[in-house]
């Protein structure tokens, strides 16, 4: 699967070449996902994840993009269960770290400073863990066990199609570069599907992500018709 992400990247860069007037951008961004469906895993929480991205921007029409991203994306879910046992108190956390490539291709609409982005996305699972942790506190005594279970991605379906919603503000800030901040909403189609039914009881879950992300694009012709003449 990272030879996926790497084969991707080089024909996003790749195809600038071809095309005189596509902009080329980069961005970090703040994932909080989490996994929705008929069956909710109890006391789960978002997880925190990172999302660098590459993106281009291919102008259409007035004003109008077809915009083509890669993002690395940090998703999955987090378990806080806090009880007592025998006398016991117990805290116990559990993050289920699922990465992922998603490749959203969107329709990028500009008004003036601001955009709205839509479309679909397709993503490969790259990698799975899944790490905890259980501290056992009584009177006299404080234990803390710990825990990994290394790739268990093969036991996932290994893609997933899903919807992107998008807005954001890009402006100008010198010549040939401009500013981006946005915020992303993407949600799956299809259940991740754990096959062996160990790592999430056999729940159907789907991907439910917000993404904060800022970065810069490189314009190459900011006279084209594409852009309002002020910017």
């Amino acid at each position: 699967m990272k030879k996926i992400f790497i084969l991707v990247i080089t024909a996003l860069v790749g195809s600038l070449n071809a095309f005189s007037q596509i902009n080329i951008g980069a961005s970090m961004g703040a994932n909080f996902s989490y996994l929705i469906g008929d069956d909710r895993i109890e006391d789960a929480t978002k997880r925190i994840g990172i999302s660098p991205g590459i993106h281009v921007d291919i102008p259409l029409v007035y004003e109008s993009f077809l915009e083509i991203s890669a993002l690395y994306s940090q998703q999955g879910v987090t378990i806080k269960q806090d009880f007592m046992e025998k006398y016991i108190h117990v805290k116990y956390r559990e993050s289920r770290n699922i990465d992922f490539l998603i490749v959203p291709i969107t329709w990028k609409q500009q008004f003036g400073d601001f955009y709205t982005k839509l479309g679909p996305y397709v993503g490969a699972a790259l990698n799975a863990d899944l790490t905890w942790k259980r501290d056992s506190i009584s009177a006299d005594t404080a234990i803390r066990q710990t825990g990994t279970e290394k790739s268990f991605v093969n036991q996932l379906r290994q893609y997933d199609v899903g919807a992107d919603f998008g807005i954001g503000y890009q402006t100008s800030i010198t010549g040939g570069i401009d500013l981006f901040v946005g915020v992303d909403y993407r949600i799956g189609f299809f259940s991740i599907e754990d096959k062996n039914k160990k790592q999430i009881n056999n729940k159907k879950l789907r991907n439910q992500v917000f993404c904060v992300s800022a970065g810069i694009y490189f314009v190459k012709n900011r006279r084209s018709k594409t852009y309002r003449h002020h910017r």
